[in-house]
């Protein structure tokens, strides 16, 4: 069975401007918890999406210089620690402990 070309580039561009929206959530949800931050998952339950979806994006804003790490953890439910994710600003205005 022949895929359609067309149908194929519908696909594609659906997956980047979902990718996309979900990047924009993510980064408002880490943006609005201020200096306190956000880990991953607290991202995941905040977003109410799949951490398959989500966490990729936090990974695109670390990349991209969006957020960064505060320099504090918090333990997840896993007992483990995870890096407390914060926008630039707000390092400035007392972020980092």
């Amino acid at each position: 069975m022949r895929r359609s070309a067309r149908t194929s580039r519908a696909a594609l561009a659906s997956m980047g401007s979902e990718r996309d929206n979900l990047r924009a959530l993510a980064y408002r949800l880490i943006h609005d918890a201020g200096a306190r931050g956000m880990t991953a998952l607290e991202v995941v339950a905040a977003s109410e999406r799949e951490r398959w979806g989500i966490q990729p994006r936090i990974s695109e804003l670390v990349s991209a210089k969006s957020v960064i790490d505060s320099g504090r953890t918090r333990t997840n439910p896993s007992g483990r620690q995870a890096i407390v994710w914060i926008v630039p600003d707000h390092l400035r205005q007392g972020g980092a402990q």
